[in-house]
C-alpha cells in the first residue's frame, strides 16, 4: 500500500495508526477541544501560526507535552513557523469528529435540560439536536427552545426516524438508569449523562457523566483551604484553562 502523501497543511491524507488503534490518555483528550477553542479565537483574529510554547501557556504544562498532544492528532508543525492555526484546528475537528453532524436528542425537560437544549455551543461541535422529552403532562406540548416538549412514548419514532446516535439524559436521579435503559433498547450507542448520578451501560455503550454538583464539591473545597491559608490554592491541571464557548 502506497504511504500517503503529506499535505501543504501539515497532515497526511491518512491518519496515523498511533491514532486510530492507542487510545488517547485521558489528560490529552481532555486538553484537545480547549486546542480546538483557543485556535478558533487565534484564527478570527488573523492569526496564521502558533507555537507549542503559546499554546502550552494556557494549560501551564511543557511545550513538549503540548507537541506529544499534537502528534496524538496526526498533525505536523513547519519547523520555525509552528503549527498552522487553521490547519491543526481543522486536523482536531476531524479528529474529534466534530465536523460531522450527530444527530441527538434530549431526555428531561427540566432548569437544565431547558438551557442545554437552547444553549447554541452544540452545534460548533456537530451536534444537531433534533427533539426533547419529558414525562411530565403539564411540559409535554409546550415549547422550549424552538422545540415542542414530546412525551416519552414518542422516543421509538423519533430514534427511528433521524438515525439518532446520542441521547442527552437530564432527567432526575431516581429516573437516570431507566430512562437510560430505555434509551440504549433503541438502538443509542452514546449517552451524555447531566443526572446526578452514574449510570451503567453495555460495553458497546460510550457514557459520558457531567456531574455538577461534583464540580462544585471540588471548587467548594479548594475555595475552604484557600480562606484558611490566606493563599490561592493550587488547583488541579484538569480544572485548567477555564475557557467556556
Amino acid at each position: 500500500m502506497k504511504a500517503p502523501s503529506p499535505r501543504e497543511d501539515g497532515r497526511s491524507d491518512g491518519h496515523s495508526a498511533q491514532t486510530l488503534d492507542h487510545p488517547i490518555p485521558e489528560q490529552t483528550l481532555r486538553r484537545v477541544p480547549l486546542y480546538h477553542q483557543i485556535l478558533a479565537e487565534m484564527l478570527v483574529a488573523g492569526e496564521p501560526y502558533v507555537s507549542s510554547r503559546h499554546l502550552a501557556g494556557f494549560f501551564g504544562i511543557d511545550d513538549t507535552q503540548v507537541r506529544k498532544d499534537v502528534s496524538l492528532i496526526g498533525y505536523k508543525g513547519k519547523p520555525k513557523a509552528g503549527y498552522s492555526v487553521s490547519g491543526l484546528k481543522l486536523a482536531i475537528e476531524e479528529f474529534l469528529g466534530i465536523n460531522y453532524e450527530n444527530t441527538a436528542i434530549l431526555v428531561g425537560v427540566g432548569h437544565l435540560g431547558s438551557a442545554l437544549s437552547q444553549y447554541p455551543g452544540l452545534a460548533q461541535y456537530g451536534l444537531r439536536l433534533v427533539a426533547i422529552f419529558d414525562n411530565d403532562p403539564a411540559k409535554i406540548g409546550s415549547v422550549v427552545g424552538g422545540f415542542t416538549v414530546l412525551g416519552t412514548e414518542s422516543l421509538p419514532r423519533v430514534v427511528r426516524s433521524f438515525d439518532i446516535g446520542i441521547a442527552i439524559v437530564c432527567v432526575p436521579k431516581g429516573a437516570a438508569q431507566e430512562v437510560t435503559d430505555r434509551i440504549i433498547s433503541l438502538g443509542i450507542k452514546a449517552v451524555w449523562n447531566f443526572s446526578p448520578t452514574r449510570i451503567s451501560v453495555p460495553a458497546d455503550v460510550v457514557v459520558r457523566n457531567e456531574n455538577i454538583a461534583l464540580g462544585l464539591a471540588i471548587l467548594s473545597h479548594y475555595m475552604k483551604r484557600q480562606k484558611h491559608a490566606g493563599t490561592r490554592p493550587a488547583v488541579p491541571a484538569s480544572g485548567s484553562p477555564t475557557i467556556v464557548g
